[in-house]
């Protein structure tokens, strides 16, 4: 259990916004925690990725070609829907 002393001004924006949403104080601090702990992880994970990035890149014609979505080989495909 936790137990919070919010700030007179972050509990009036709570109160007001859980009144909008017609949901408790709670709940919507709850769902607020959750997705700023959410976001955290999201972000540690994209950095991790990103420290063991080595630049390398693959254009998207040639990932196509390779696949067969592009059986010239020349990204003629990736404009058919223009």
């Amino acid at each position: 259990m936790l137990i919070l002393d919010l700030p007179e001004d972050l509990d009036h924006l709570l109160a007001r916004f859980a009144k909008d949403l017609g949901i408790s104080r709670e709940e919507l601090a709850l769902r607020a925690i959750k997705e700023r702990i959410e976001d955290l992880e999201d972000l540690a994970t994209a950095e991790a990725v990103l420290a063991k990035d080595n630049g390398k890149r693959i254009p998207l014609a040639e990932i196509l070609a390779e696949f067969g979505d592009d059986p010239d080989g020349d990204g003629s495909s990736l404009h058919a829907a223009e």
